[in-house]
Order: C-alpha cells, then sequence, then structure tokens
C-alpha cells in the first residue's frame, strides 16, 4: 500500500524560513471525503537562495496536524535545473477539521518552510480565479473619465443579498438599481428578467450586471433581448454564471454555460458584441458509482465559473413572444421555499 506514515527522522539543526509565498504557486488544493490532494511549484532560489540551486538538490514535503503527520506520501521533483521544485502531497485528513492549524512543510538541504494550509487553500483558490471584475471596473471608469461629473446607471439583474453579498455595493461609482424577482431588504424593482422592458423603458441603463442568475433563466436568450432594450447604445454588460456545478434551486435550474457557448445568446442579432469572456475554478467530476463508460472520468473535468462581458452594438432583430407562465407552472423558489439537490 502506498500510503505511509512519514517518519520524523532525527536531522541535524534546520533554518526555519519564513511563510510569505511570492516564491509558491497554488496548482491545487482540495480535500475529497477525507482525501487531500495539494499540488505547488516552488521557486527555489526566492525561497531557499542560490546554495540551494542544483539538479540533484532534492528537496521533501509533508503535512503536519499539531505537529503530527498523517499518513501521506509526497513526490519532490527538480524542475528546470534547480529552479524550481514541483511538490504534491497526498494524506489521509480529518476534514471536519480541516484545514485546522495544519502546514506543508518543505525541506531543501539544512532549511525548512512551513506554510499554513489555510493560507496555500486561499492562495489555491485565487490562483485558479480569472475574474472579468477588473476589466469590467475598468469599462466604467472609461465611462466615467468621458461623462464627466455624470454618474453612469447600472442595472442588477437578480441583485438581492442571497448569499450575504449585496454585490450593488461594489459599484459604489454608479447608481445601481437592484432587481429581482424575489422581494428582499436592497431590492428596488421585483419581477422577472423576463419582462425587463415592462419593468424600464428603452435605454435606461449605461450598464447591467447578473451574477449567478442565468443558469435558472428558463429562456437565457430572451433575457438577453431584454438586457440589450434596456441598456443604452454602447452600454456595458458583466454577465457571470456557471458552467460546471450541482443542481440548486430545483426545480429552476436550466442551464449551464461554457464561454463559448456565450456567443449563443450574445450576437449581431441579439445586438451585442464580446468583449471578453472566461472560465475559471478547474473542477473535476467524479461519479458516485463506478462504470467501464467512466474508467478514465478523472482526467475530465469543467470549470466552475465562467463570465462574459459584452457591448450593446444595435437593436436587437429578433424576439422571442413567449411567457414564462406558457412554459412553466412552477414558481421561483423563494428564500423560504428553496429545493436543493443532495
Amino acid at each position: 500500500m502506498w500510503w505511509q506514515r512519514a517518519k520524523q527522522q532525527p536531522v541535524a539543526p534546520r533554518v526555519a524560513v519564513g511563510n510569505g509565498q511570492p516564491w509558491m504557486r497554488m496548482l491545487a488544493c482540495t480535500v475529497f471525503h477525507s482525501y487531500l490532494r495539494l499540488h505547488a511549484r516552488i521557486e527555489t532560489i526566492p525561497r531557499f537562495g542560490e546554495a540551494a540551486v542544483s539538479p540533484t538538490a532534492q528537496a521533501t514535503a509533508c503535512v503536519l496536524f499539531d505537529g503530527t503527520a498523517p499518513m501521506q506520501k509526497s513526490k519532490c521533483q527538480v524542475l528546470e535545473d534547480g529552479l524550481a521544485h514541483d511538490i504534491i502531497v497526498e494524506a489521509l485528513v480529518d476534514r471536519t477539521a480541516f484545514p485546522g492549524n495544519g502546514v506543508l512543510e518543505i525541506t531543501l538541504g539544512d532549511q525548512v518552510s512551513r506554510s499554513p494550509l489555510a493560507r496555500l487553500a486561499t492562495f489555491a483558490t485565487f490562483s485558479d480565479l480569472r475574474s472579468l471584475y477588473e476589466p469590467f471596473k475598468h469599462e466604467i471608469a472609461e465611462w466615467i473619465a468621458t461623462h464627466g461629473p455624470t454618474r453612469p446607471t447600472m442595472l442588477d439583474i437578480g441583485g438581492r443579498a442571497r448569499s450575504g453579498l449585496q454585490r450593488s455595493e461594489l459599484y459604489p461609482e454608479c447608481d445601481v438599481t437592484t432587481f429581482d424577482i424575489v422581494p428582499d431588504p436592497g431590492v428596488q424593482v421585483v419581477g422577472d428578467a423576463h419582462e425587463l422592458g415592462r419593468h424600464f423603458p428603452p435605454a435606461s441603463f449605461d450598464f447591467a450586471h447578473s451574477a449567478s442568475v442565468f443558469e435558472h433563466l428558463v429562456m437565457p436568450w430572451k433575457v438577453a433581448v431584454e438586457i440589450n432594450r434596456v441598456l443604452k447604445p454602447g452600454g456595458v454588460a458583466l454577465i457571470f454564471s456557471h458552467q460546471t456545478i450541482g443542481m440548486h434551486d430545483m426545480p429552476w435550474d436550466f442551464f449551464r454555460f461554457s464561454d463559448a457557448g456565450f456567443s449563443a445568446l450574445f450576437n449581431r442579432y441579439t445586438g451585442f458584441e464580446i468583449i471578453h469572456s472566461d472560465m475559471s475554478h478547474f473542477m473535476h467530476i467524479v461519479p458516485r458509482a463506478w462504470s467501464e463508460h467512466y474508467r478514465l472520468c478523472e482526467g475530465a473535468g469543467g470549470f466552475d465559473s465562467t463570465t462574459v462581458i459584452v457591448r450593446k452594438t444595435n437593436e436587437a432583430t429578433v424576439t422571442w413572444d413567449v411567457a414564462v407562465p406558457d412554459i412553466l407552472e412552477t414558481a421561483y423558489p423563494g428564500a423560504s421555499n428553496r429545493i436543493t439537490a443532495q
């Protein structure tokens, strides 16, 4: 069995170095049931000094909790003529207590580096996050620079504080109107995104924002046309949704989007051009039951989030004159009756 308990061998005194991580790139830090997998790449010189650079200089790594090493295995590979090391650690951990006070300990020569697992998990999250938030903020800043003291208007579609985050607060430079299908504090207008034109005059907003909403729209193509209707010419919208994520807010969970898939919603027919699109947070998809069909499933995966920034270039030349009640008999689940897939 490849699992083994890391042994604490008597060694010569080692020099402990600091815990800053500009020298480390986190490629993965994940816990599945009790299985921890940590993958990092370290730059040797910034962390351990020039004396440590050698094709034969071998690092060792392990994870520790309260100074004790759980059952684990590790692999440390020298890269780029000793200028970098690839570190992989797999361990059995108590997921209920993770990350706790756990640390990753990397030893090279007479030096040892200890980094808190809580910090590394955060680094892994942001290393894999390719957010379009800053490019969207740049579009707003350019608008403000052009229009002088006038404040831009923004429509936040589905913007109630579902996860404790009032996203309108992210845009203090804008006059934000929060629109949602469920009444909630912070929501100014209640209605269905499929019918934006019934709630706002044409060309009402300079910007539009929507986070984790499009997967819950039974006709997202119609909402794209409605966004075009309420945006001013040249208006910009940021749409954040998901490409791979568990079913939630059922029975109103309809779609998943890739970055390329957004071109079916935002194009010259719906009146848009795509400025940026991206996906982030790669995820493996593992079935609960094994079959030959899923033999290589661990090599496949998807992305938690996908985002697109679009600009209105013309009025939409297509319509979709179908009402949501004509398609669905269920009402959107409110805060008191949400159903989540287990």
